[in-house]
């Protein structure tokens, strides 16, 4: 009798768990078939396709996403003359262990990068939060392949992270996800506000630096170097400007960086005050449109 009952339990269970698969895949497909581009979507999956080669690959939170954003990514190819593919996050969704495995999930679909910039924000190595975020793949199709290599990828709280992956697939927000056609960031500060940084952004910074954590990150970081490196991508580092100039954690990053370039050979640019005008940013360490374009040219352009 208890034999029986735990048959139909297991084939109750496994029809369920496989009912959930089907209808996870297919809420993905359907967002997948609208067909969006790097600049619509804060998604990687639904821009990551298979065999594709690039020029450039751009990875990093935020301040890497934004050459994307707002159609800036057609901008920066336009400037730089290069194709490219950015897999940076922001949305304080994913850390530096997270864009591992996205770099990870890009070559294992085929797709090859000569560059990988990696826009290595300070703060990105040192945060407490970012490591732990449980909505990095709220954003992400269902994927059995891309869930079974992330099972398979060391991580912290990967058990949130990927309960909130599906549970996601199922919510409205999800289903009517459609392209963001915005072009152009135009919002811009007029002035630095003092204060703001002081007590906000630098004076949280200084009082939490863990440096455990810092060089936890920067394992990491190199763990996307020898990647690249087994993809025969070559690594360009760039610390980017910020309207305060460096970040709490700046010399930190930057005498890391200055050891991945003896030891890996890779390109260490540091841009943190190359840009410290109020008009370029929408706020005090986003470039907005116009910056994006100026430092592109200005600055990008150069060295790529």
């Amino acid at each position: 009798m208890i034999k029986k009952f735990i048959f139909k339990f297991l084939c109750v269970f496994v029809c369920f768990f496989g009912l959930l698969i089907v209808v996870l895949l297919s809420t993905s497909k359907y967002v997948n078939d609208k067909n969006f581009k790097n600049s619509q979507t804060e998604s990687n999956t639904l821009i990551i396709k298979s065999d594709r080669k690039y020029d450039l690959l751009f990875m990093g939170i935020s301040h890497a996403r934004n050459f994307s954003r707002y159609e800036n990514h057609k901008i920066v190819e336009e400037i730089l003359n290069k194709k490219m593919i950015n897999i940076g996050q922001g949305g304080g969704g994913c850390g530096i262990n997270e864009q591992l495995f996205y770099l990870q999930y890009f070559y294992s679909k085929g797709n090859k990068a000569d560059t990988v910039v990696l826009i290595l924000t300070p703060s990105m190595l040192t945060s407490e939060k970012l490591p732990v975020a449980s909505n990095t793949f709220d954003k992400e199709i269902f994927d059995l392949n891309f869930l079974y290599q992330y099972l398979f990828f060391d991580s912290e709280n990967k058990y949130q992270r990927i309960t909130g992956y599906s549970q996601s697939k199922l919510e409205k927000e999800w289903i009517n996800l459609k392209p963001d056609y915005t072009v152009g960031k135009f919002d811009s500060l007029t002035k630095m506000d003092k204060l703001a940084v002081e007590k906000g952004i630098l004076l949280a910074r200084q009082q939490n630096i863990n440096i455990e954590r810092f060089e936890k990150s920067c394992f990491q970081v190199e763990e996307i170097i020898k990647l690249a490196e087994k993809n025969n991508s070559k690594v360009v580092f760039i610390i980017p400007p910020a309207l305060f100039g460096k970040w709490p954690e700046h010399n930190l990053v930057s005498n890391y960086a200055k050891k991945m370039e003896g030891k890996h050979g890779i390109k260490f640019y540091d841009f943190s005050q190359a840009i410290l005008i109020p008009q370029y940013y929408y706020d005090h360490h986003h470039l907005n449109t116009k910056g994006v374009r100026y430092f592109t040219t200005a600055y990008l352009r150069p060295i790529i």
